[in-house]
């Protein structure tokens, strides 16, 4: 029993060996109509026994192209009925093989995406700011008042009179008078005689940040005899953003 496979209208039909062989024009008993390609000079009737796969929209055939080409898999009947239903077609206008009435249109939309760049920001240390104390010696100078005594000896002639108690014993001996002075004491003590103060402030800026994108362009190309009908298609060849 052949196995269910869900063949529609316009999934592209590939050989074992790679070849496009053509795009599904309809189902029909038991198989499917491919339309004619570069490959095939005219259309060929697959049927659903020849399926090895379907991968979203492609239809892989289990034969070669050149295997599918000489088994014989067209068909007259189908052939005939082709033509009988495009003769059909133009004459009223309408193309029901295909579900389609003339003058309707049909689009193909294809997104092109592209990459773009965003910044993220983050905190990282760019230097620093080192402040190095060190201890110099030097001399220095005060000035400083003191006092001190000084001796003025002086001999004084005294009226005759008489001696009393101690002052006439006539003996020998010293007398010692003490002269005093103020001395110098240094002494030191650390007093904080300036301060150094180091302070940062946040300031914005304007950088160029760059990288390397990636976006898609397309190729369109014509095959057999296909008429230009909006403008907007353009000739073959690369299309780009329109925004660039």
């Amino acid at each position: 029993m052949a196995m269910e496979w869900d063949v529609r209208r316009g999934m592209t039909v590939w050989s074992s060996d790679g070849h496009k062989l053509g795009e599904v024009v309809r189902g029909e008993g038991g198989g499917f109509l491919i339309e004619k390609g570069l490959f095939f000079p005219k259309d060929y009737f697959a049927s659903l026994d020849q399926i090895a796969g379907i991968d979203g929209d492609d239809v892989r055939l289990a034969v070669t192209a050149d295997a599918f080409k000489s088994s014989g898999s067209m068909e007259e009947t189908s052939r005939g009925t082709a033509r009988e239903d495009a003769t059909a077609a133009a004459a009223t206008g309408r193309d029901d093989d295909l579900g389609l009435r003339a003058g309707a249109h049909e689009e193909l939309r294809v997104p092109l995406a592209e990459e773009e760049l965003t910044a993220e920001k983050r905190m990282r240390e760019s230097g620093e700011v080192r402040v190095r104390k060190d201890v110099v010696t030097e001399r220095r100078e005060i000035p400083v008042s003191v006092t001190r005594e000084e001796v003025h000896v002086e001999r004084v002639p005294v009226q005759g009179g008489e001696a009393r108690g101690d002052e006439a014993r006539f003996e020998k001996g010293t007398v010692s008078v003490p002269v005093r002075e103020e001395e110098v004491e240094i002494r030191k003590r650390p007093v904080v005689r300036e301060e150094i103060r180091v302070g940062k402030t946040a300031r914005r800026e304007e950088r160029r940040a760059s990288g390397e994108v990636r976006r898609e362009t397309a190729e369109i190309e014509r095959e057999g005899d296909v008429e230009r009908a909006d403008p907007g298609l353009g000739e073959p060849g690369r299309v780009d953003d329109p925004e660039r």
